[in-house]
């Protein structure tokens, strides 16, 4: 279990002041038990800006791990590891490494040689199964997709012709064990929250106390949307940051459904869990 935890937004689409950069795109700054993981990248071009301006230094980072090898999570990739990838792990899902489309184009992460980016860190993890990167923090598995009203969220592909469907098997998330119960972690969610949240059941039946990060409702009709808060409601979870790819719509609906339960969740964002911790996101 992480005693101490402290999550900032690295990486986001708005950003709010202090000379911080916004783009399309994601990354988490985690410090757990003073151990520092980098889940996703963003595209690259704010992520070390801001993380000057935040005084987060990349040198320092532990590990590094992807949500999923869209070029919005994994662009940064290079750039990161050019300043720490020899005392880094980097943790990867196999679909990651495939090419990747949508109706814009070449979306694919641009580090995709296996062997190219084992010679860039300390160590290379590529699976499918759950992973604890350490003692409390766990990277999710494959999800199974179980419910019939999720779907990756838009059209994707792994070829320019639009001929293979990409279900995006490599969509992953964190979740984190502390003293006030689970902390989700999401990149995009293309495998369904809803999905998420159960294949993270299936592994620990302590509370989620906080889900965070892109949930890809933009496209979402209402009967899944409707699902989505009836399912976030039941697992009476007490902080949503949602952000990046969750849609203005569906974002309006989460405050409607949850008031103060919600936080915002854009670059320099700072979320903390301690044992006695009562306002944790600032």
């Amino acid at each position: 279990m992480i005693q101490h935890l402290t999550i900032t937004v690295l990486v986001e689409n708005t950003a709010r002041g202090r000379g911080l950069l916004g783009e399309h795109g994601l990354s988490w700054w985690i410090e757990a038990d003073g151990q520092r993981i980098l889940f996703d990248t963003g595209q690259g071009a704010v992520l070390t800006h801001n993380a000057e301006r935040l005084n987060l230094p990349l040198a320092s980072l532990d590990a590094i791990a992807l949500s999923h090898g869209h070029d919005d999570h994994a662009g940064g990739l290079s750039e990161v590891l050019s300043i720490c990838g020899d005392r880094v792990d980097l943790y990867l899902h196999p679909e990651s490494l495939k090419p990747k489309y949508s109706p814009r184009g070449d979306i694919s992460a641009p580090l995709r040689n296996l062997e190219a980016l084992q010679r860039r860190v300390k160590r290379l993890v590529v699976t499918a199964e759950p992973t604890e990167i350490q003692s409390g923090l766990w990277l999710t598995g494959t999800i199974p997709r179980r419910h019939p009203l999720e779907d990756t969220g838009g059209q994707f592909w792994h070829d320019a012709e639009h001929q293979q469907v990409d279900e995006l098997l490599d969509d992953r998330s964190l979740f984190i064990e502390t003293p006030k119960g689970i902390v989700v972690v999401l990149g995009c969610a293309h495998a369904g929250i809803i999905n998420i949240l159960a294949s993270i059941r299936d592994v620990t039946d302590s509370p989620i106390y906080a889900v965070m990060g892109g949930m890809h409702l933009l496209h979402a009709a209402e009967e899944r949307l409707a699902a989505t808060m009836e399912t976030l409601s039941q697992y009476d979870i007490q902080h949503i940051g949602a952000n990046h790819c969750t849609g203005t719509k569906a974002i309006a609906r989460l405050w409607q459904e949850f008031g103060d339960r919600c936080f915002e969740a854009h670059v320099g964002t700072r979320f903390e869990v301690t044992r006695d911790q009562k306002s944790p996101a600032s």
